[in-house]
């Protein structure tokens, strides 16, 4: 008999897109409103996040809507190819930020997603910011994308495993990273198997999509997110170590919102899914379908927190079994599977 509910810690959003200004206005009440203890802020926004001073500006003015929360804003620092190692030590050490957040971008300037042109184009030319930041034990979250024009774009996780991050583990054996938003089951292999100090978060709609979903009736820029989904083994392979209770997994929504004039344009659609209005109940769905509810606490509210400085909350959330309708829209933000119904509902 299947359970009717679910209680688990307060859970911890370990990859997340709040934007600024009015945008973050309109989507940080969804995080706030699903019970999240804190999230790891993305810091790609137009003005990269890429020194203390800005940093600590970002996190005062995520701090002002907070009205009461205790929602704890964990910041990253966006790594460039010009900050030097003695910078990123002193703002971790200082609090400022939890992990630094790689984006790489080709010499044209292009980049693998939204705000990642300012990225790092000269990988080596980092080691000395990957020494010192082994050294102090800085989380190194990578988002892990061949940005090459020439490399196909659902190889793109496979090929940066073989060039980039294999030779970052192997010349840093100490540093603690973490595999963002993963879609290949060929990386989930790497992580899963790869004697290092290695995790991997993963969104909701990787879980529940595949590439399919870009393309049904008609171009459908609503399910176009980078990474992009991948054919349906990868996705199954992917959810198997998620749902069997893989502790290198972790929830992270990657939930990156864009107003609807940019996001369904024909041309140069932004790459973007919007979960956080039902991200807990999204992930529910996904454990039950494979019978294993036992698993989502762990991976919603306790697996590799530690690697953030954030502990397991000692407060619960309940998770009950019933018809939810997921918004369509919050402002002018598309949510992820608008209009459908979900069989569970967070309580409160």
């Amino acid at each position: 008999m299947k359970e009717n509910s679910v209680t688990i810690p307060r859970w911890f959003d370990r990859h997340l897109h709040i934007r600024d200004g009015e945008m973050m206005k309109t989507v940080l009440p969804s995080t706030l409103n699903q019970r999240a203890t804190g999230a790891i802020i993305m810091p790609n926004l137009a003005d990269p996040i890429s020194t203390i001073e800005k940093a600590k500006a970002y996190r005062d003015r995520i701090t002002a809507l907070l009205d009461g929360s205790d929602f704890v804003p964990c910041m990253t620092l966006y790594l460039t190819d010009h900050i030097d190692p003695e910078e990123v030590v002193r703002g971790f050490e200082e609090g400022v930020w939890r992990a630094v957040k790689l984006y790489m971008a080709n010499q044209k300037g292009h980049g693998g997603t939204t705000g990642s042109a300012h990225g790092v184009k000269n990988l080596l030319g980092r080691y000395p910011v990957f020494e010192a930041m082994e050294k102090h034990k800085i989380p190194l979250l990578g988002h892990f994308e061949a940005v090459e024009e020439d490399v196909d774009e659902f190889d793109r996780e496979i090929v940066s495993v073989d060039r980039d991050l294999k030779p970052i583990l192997k010349s840093f054996p100490g540093l603690p990273v973490v595999f963002e938003h993963l879609t290949d089951g060929r990386a989930a292999d790497f992580v899963a198997e790869v004697d290092h100090d290695i995790h991997a978060t993963v969104t909701a709609h990787h879980l529940m999509i595949n590439r399919n979903a870009m393309f049904w009736g008609g171009m459908n820029p609503s399910n176009y997110c980078k990474p992009v989904p991948k054919r349906e083994t990868h996705r199954a392979k992917v959810r198997q170590y998620v749902t069997s209770g893989n502790r290198r997994f972790g929830a992270g929504t990657d939930s990156a919102p864009h107003d609807e004039s940019v996001k369904s344009r024909c041309y140069g659609c932004a790459a973007g899914i919007f979960t956080s209005p039902t991200a807990v109940e999204l992930y529910t769905m996904t454990f039950d379908e494979d019978n294993a509810l036992e698993h989502l606490g762990p991976f919603l509210s306790e697996n590799f927190l530690a690697l953030y400085g954030m502990e397991v909350s000692s407060e619960t959330m309940m998770i009950e079994r019933g018809t939810l309708v997921v918004p369509q829209k919050v402002g002018g933000v598309q949510v992820f599977k608008g209009g459908a119904e979900i069989p569970w509902k967070l309580v409160g």
